[in-house]
């Protein structure tokens, strides 16, 4: 029988693990937000604290926001 992923996960940490989605979101929000900030990019920052602050009630649309941003550096990037 082959191990699974979940496997794994049991061996390694002794169970698998419970990350919510949601607040590991939340999570990256704030990393990126204080990463903008540390660049001197304010703007983006506050748009990112606000981001975070919507997440846990409305996690889809800060899901998408954080989409549009990462669309946006890319359409930086290449254009």
């Amino acid at each position: 029988m082959i191990p699974t992923p979940k496997d794994a996960a049991k061996v390694l940490v002794g169970g698998p693990v419970n990350v919510q989605k949601n607040a590991l979101n939340v999570a990256s929000l704030v990393a990126q937000a204080g990463l903008a900030f540390h660049r001197g990019n304010h703007k983006r920052a506050f748009l990112l604290l606000g981001a975070a602050s919507v997440a846990p009630r409305h996690p889809a649309l800060s899901w998408l926001f954080q989409g549009a941003l990462a669309a946006d550096d890319v359409r930086k990037k290449l254009f």
